[in-house]
């Protein structure tokens, strides 16, 4: 049986809420910039693909049950969206954790707090046994804030897929439901 997560979540700097229409301009801001999206498989994005990405989040909020939670990140001290972060369901018990930040955001600690938050929120809310995350081996930033979150290191993944003209290896991070029990003691 699949679960939900009771939205928006707070942290102490953030809230993590569904996507709305209006948020357009704020995600064409970051998924536009060739550094933002360096490390992931596709963008940058240029509008009608930003469109269609919004358009996508949006209609994945209606879907029962709900596979695919990605979420806006708002810095709660002036409201601007900064990013977005989710939890897509392989099954009913895991899930790929992700995050993309505008450039300007970065070294600041939001992807560590959106991490932690998010791996609290799958294994409390929405009953998640094992939650993993993939990153490029190149990204030592990324490898450290999964690190810092709790992760652990679990394989290289050689030549997981194709994307953006090049053959792309990947670490694979993750825990477990047991595990971060134990680390909250």
């Amino acid at each position: 049986m699949y679960r939900t997560l009771s939205l928006p979540m707070h942290t102490s700097r953030l809230t993590l809420r569904d996507f709305r229409a209006s948020d357009f301009d704020r995600v064409f801001a970051y998924a536009s910039d060739p550094e933002v999206t360096r490390f992931m498989f596709y963008g940058p994005r240029d509008q009608a693909e930003t469109h269609d990405y919004l358009q996508r989040m949006l209609q994945s909020q209606t879907e029962v049950p709900r596979l695919t939670w990605e979420i806006a990140v708002v810095r709660t001290a002036d409201r601007r969206l900064i990013g977005a972060c989710d939890l897509t369901l392989e099954d009913a018990l895991a899930a790929d954790l992700g995050y993309i930040l505008a450039r300007d955001t970065w070294g600041h600690g939001y992807a560590t707090e959106i991490a932690r938050t998010l791996l609290r929120a799958g294994f409390e809310q929405l009953g998640l046994q094992r939650i993993f995350a993939l990153c490029d081996i190149h990204h030592l930033a990324s490898a450290r804030v999964l690190e810092n979150a709790g992760l652990r290191r679990e394989t290289t993944l050689y030549g997981y897929t194709e994307a953006k003209g090049r053959s792309w290896d990947m670490y694979r991070y993750a825990l477990t439901y047991h595990e971060w029990l134990r680390s909250q003691g």
